[in-house]
């Protein structure tokens, strides 16, 4: 965009300056020169002497104080001159540099740069580039204009063939129906914001499903607006998903949950691997019978767990035992107690040691057999001592895929995480930054 915006204002600076020493730059917003226009001979030697050159970076950290990186940590015009210049080999040059700030955004999105040898300094320089940084925002402005027409014209035509959820999106807009507005937030915006960032980056179109904050499962048909080298603008079409019908039990039915019960929360997330990991739990918390939740440490196996608890019932604290501690006289009195109403988290089960391997199997045994509420943890459902096998009892299994794995779904966590940390008071809301 910045490129397509400049491009005819160098053009005519670079006529007017033909015969001038001077040459133009152009730099993009992390500093990186990506156009150089005109210069006599002996400058052009001396710049490329200098990598002052389009693909090398002039950002302050990386050349120290020069009339690029430094204009645009100023945000303002900077001139530098000599020995002013951090690098040596920029010495013999002097420049004038300013910050090119898209009229929608507020944000900087370039530097245009004069830059000539010490003794051709002008003071018509800094006017000649702020005048070109004026028309380069002006065209910058329209291209934006443009392009919010573009999406604008796109969503009614989206709302015209029926569809009563549609969202119209770009970098600086977001335009919504009411039926939208109700299903989702301001962290669903930033998130559909993400997936559409991937998704359509080489593709028109893409559909796929999504999980909102408030545990509202949809599917999303976005498609770009506009050509591939314009900036990201997209029509999402929504469609909420009915939640599926819980399956028919293996063994006996989940009581239903008793007065003053925890009610059954969602697993915090919207990827589509929670997606996948709540219909599982779904379909496990349907009938009472031991588990076994699988995944890496610390991914959130004994939470996961208590939570399945809660949904069995009674709503009271279930006893955690670390299974890497088991003795056999341990597991003899947990043997004792074991009816199909007793409840306990075994966590660690793949660390039993090894004179209570045997006494373990057979008290999962007893377990499945009785339809005890037993959950146990792992971090690997098949561990390779095959003395063991002690996971390979417990028949159900659920495993928790890890957070790098969805990191779409970091926002809820958040929100989870910060509501235990303020439960007698609204929840914070984190914003983007």
């Amino acid at each position: 965009k910045l490129v397509r915006a400049a491009r005819p204002v160098l053009d005519r600076l670079a006529d007017q300056l033909a015969d001038a020493p001077v040459t133009i730059l152009l730099a993009s917003q992390d500093a990186t020169i990506v156009d150089r226009r005109a210069g006599q001979r002996s400058l052009l030697g001396r710049l490329d002497r200098a990598q002052v050159a389009p693909g090398f970076i002039f950002a302050e950290e990386c050349a120290g104080t020069n009339g690029i990186g430094t204009a645009l940590e100023e945000r303002k015009a900077f001139r530098v001159r000599g020995e002013e210049h951090l690098l040596e080999s920029l010495h013999p040059l002097a420049c004038v540099g300013s910050p090119i700030v898209d009229p929608v955004s507020r944000a900087v999105t370039g530097i245009v740069d004069i830059t000539c040898e010490v003794d051709d300094v002008n003071e018509l320089m800094a006017p000649l580039v702020l005048s070109a940084v004026r028309d380069i925002e002006e065209r910058l402005f329209a291209l934006s204009a443009r392009s919010e027409q573009n999406l604008l014209r796109e969503y009614m035509r989206s709302k015209r063939r029926g569809h009563a959820a549609v969202v119209a999106m770009s970098r600086d807009t977001v335009i919504a129906t009411p039926t939208v507005s109700r299903l989702m937030d301001s962290t669903d915006q930033m998130m559909i914001w993400d997936w559409i960032s991937t998704h359509l980056a080489a593709k028109d179109e893409w559909e796929g499903p999504l999980r909102f904050a408030e545990g509202i499962d949809v599917r999303v048909h976005a498609r770009r607006v506009g050509e591939s080298t314009d900036p990201l603008s997209a029509i999402i079409e929504l469609r909420p998903l009915a939640s599926p019908a819980p399956p028919r039990p293996r063994a006996r039915l989940a009581p239903a949950a008793p007065a003053g019960a925890a009610p059954a929360t969602r697993i915090a997330g919207r990827s589509l691997a929670a997606h996948r990991l709540q219909d599982r739990v779904d379909e496990i918390a349907a009938t009472v019978a031991p588990v076994l939740i699988v995944g890496e440490s610390g991914v959130g196996k004994t939470h996961l767990a208590r939570q399945i608890q809660r949904r069995w019932g009674p709503n009271a604290p279930v006893p955690s035992v670390d299974a890497s501690t088991l003795t056999p006289s341990a597991v003899a009195e947990l043997r004792a107690r074991l009816s199909g109403s007793f409840a306990c988290i075994l966590e660690h089960l793949d660390e039993v040691p090894d004179d209570a391997v045997a006494p373990t199997r057979r008290l999962l045994d007893a377990a499945v057999e009785l339809g005890a509420p037993v959950i146990a943890t792992a971090t690997s459902s098949t561990p390779d001592d095959l003395r063991h096998q002690v996971q390979t009892h417990v028949r159900r299994s659920v495993c928790i895929p890890p957070l790098r794995q969805r990191i779409e779904d970091l926002t809820d966590l958040a929100r989870e995480l910060l509501a235990a940390e303020f439960p007698d008071r609204p929840t914070p809301q984190l914003q983007p930054a």
